[in-house]
C-alpha cells in the first residue's frame, strides 16, 4: 500500500510493509543518510511498519517522463545516478536488490538534475530484473523524434536485455560519442566529478566504523567478520560499475525545489485564439490575472516554457499543479510543490485527485483564484 501526505511542511510517499525494522538494513535506512537515496523514517505497530520516505520537493520519475520529451541527457543521468548510489550502499553492506527502480519510486528533482533512488528491503527484486524493467519502461516513455539520441538509447536498452547485464557497458555506450567541442567542458566535468568523489569517500570512511557498531549493536556482531571478508572476496556485481572508469561519473544527490523569486505577475502563455473551456478567477492580493485552462492538461507553475498557466511569484513552484479534463470534467493535481496547493482551503497531498464544481475555491502557494 502507498500513500502520500504532507506533514509539518514536508511531503512523504507512506508504505506500508511487513517488516522487523529492528533488522540490520532498516536501521542502517533509518539511522545514516545515504548519499543517492531518498531519506526514510519508520514506524512500527503489530510487526506492520510504515516507512515514511521524504519526498519533499521531488517528482516521482513517472510524473516528470509525462509532461517531457526526454531522451540520452535524462537517461545518463539516471544511470550515472544509479551507479553512484549503489556504490554508496555497498558501503553500508546494503543488498543491490533493495534499490527500487520503479519508475514511481524514482525521485527527480525540479531541475532535473538530481536524481533518489528508494531503498526497500521489504519489496526486493532481482537487481538485473529490475534494470530490464526499467529500461523497457524508458524506451516506452522517450522521446523518438531525434534519431541518433533515440537509437543510442535503444543500444542501451538492447544491452540491459542481454543475461549477465553491466551497467558499466550501457553507461559506456551513453557516453561514448561526444562531440570535438565539447572536450574541454567534459574535461572540467570530469575534475568536479572527481573533487566530489574524493570528498565522498572521505566521508564514507568516516562512518566506516559506525556500520561495525551497528552490526555489534544488532547482535550480528559474531558475523562480522564473516561479513566483512565475504564482501571483499565476492564477485564484482553483475551490473555494477568498477571503482575506476574511464568515463563521466555523475554524483547527483536531493536538491529541494524552490520558486522563482521574480515578482507577482501572472501570465498566461500560448493564443488568445485557442478555444476556453474552464477558467480560475484571480482573486489573490496581488497583481495576478485569470488563467484561461485549455485541455486536456493544464500546467501551472512560475516556470515560462514549461507551465501552461505562468503564476511569477516566488511562493509558486516551477510546476506546482495540473489540471486535466476528463470527459466534462475538470480535475486538480498538485505535483509535489514546495508550498502546496489548496482545494476549498484543505492542502493536497501529492497524487491527490480532486474534481472541481464550479466556484471551488483553489490556491496556488498563496496566489488564491476561483474556478467558474
Amino acid at each position: 500500500m502507498t500513500e502520500y501526505k504532507r506533514h509539518q511542511g514536508r511531503s512523504y510517499m507512506i508504505l506500508h510493509a511487513r517488516a522487523d525494522i529492528s533488522e540490520y538494513e532498516y536501521v542502517m535506512m533509518s539511522e545514516y543518510k545515504i548519499p543517492g537515496f531518498v531519506p526514510v523514517r519508520m514506524t512500527e505497530s503489530d510487526a506492520c511498519a510504515q516507512f515514511w520516505y521524504d519526498i519533499s520537493g521531488r517528482q516521482a520519475l513517472s510524473d516528470w517522463m509525462e509532461r517531457r520529451q526526454e531522451g540520452k541527457e535524462l537517461l545518463k543521468k539516471i544511470l550515472s545516478a544509479l551507479s553512484a548510489a549503489l556504490d554508496a550502499a555497498g558501503e553500508y553492506l546494503l543488498s543491490d536488490n533493495g534499490v527500487s527502480l520503479a519508475p514511481e519510486k524514482i525521485f527527480v528533482d525540479a531541475a532535473g538534475e538530481g536524481i533518489s533512488f528508494c531503498y526497500m528491503p521489504f519489496e526486493k527484486t532481482d537487481a538485473e530484473k529490475a534494470l530490464r524493467e526499467f529500461m523497457e519502461y524508458y524506451i516506452s516513455h522517450m522521446q523518438h523524434g531525434q534519431r541518433e539520441e533515440a537509437q543510442l538509447c535503444y543500444e542501451v536498452y538492447e544491452k540491459s536485455q542481454q543475461d549477465g547485464a553491466k551497467l558499466e557497458e550501457m553507461l559506456k555506450i551513453l557516453f561514448a560519442q561526444g562531440e570535438p567541442q565539447d572536450v574541454q567542458s567534459k574535461e572540467k566535468e570530469h575534475s568536479k566529478v572527481i573533487l566530489e568523489a574524493e570528498e565522498e569517500k572521505k566521508e564514507l570512511t568516516k562512518r566506516a566504523s559506525c556500520v561495525k557498531e551497528v552490526l555489534r549493536k544488532y547482535d550480528v556482531g559474531k558475523n562480522i567478520e564473516k561479513i566483512t571478508r565475504g564482501r571483499k572476496n565476492k564477485k564484482k556485481r553483475s551490473f555494477l560499475l568498477k571503482k575506476e572508469n574511464d568515463f563521466e561519473k555523475t554524483y547527483v544527490f536531493s536538491p529541494e525545489e524552490s520558486g522563482e523569486k521574480t515578482g507577482s505577475e501572472t501570465v498566461l502563455l500560448g493564443s488568445e485564439i485557442e478555444q476556453t473551456l474552464g477558467e480560475l478567477k484571480y482573486e489573490g492580493s496581488g497583481n495576478g490575472q485569470n488563467l484561461k485552462i485549455r485541455p486536456p492538461v493544464f500546467l501551472i507553475g512560475s516556470r515560462r516554457g514549461e507551465a501552461d498557466g505562468v503564476i511569477l511569484d516566488d511562493t509558486v513552484s516551477r510546476i506546482h499543479a495540473r489540471i486535466t479534463k476528463e470527459e466534462d470534467n475538470y480535475y486538480l493535481e498538485d505535483l509535489n510543490s514546495t508550498n502546496g496547493t489548496y482545494y476549498n482551503g484543505e492542502m493536497l497531498n501529492y497524487k491527490e485527485k480532486v474534481r472541481l464544481e464550479k466556484n471551488d475555491r483553489i490556491s496556488f502557494a498563496k496566489e488564491a483564484y476561483r474556478f467558474v
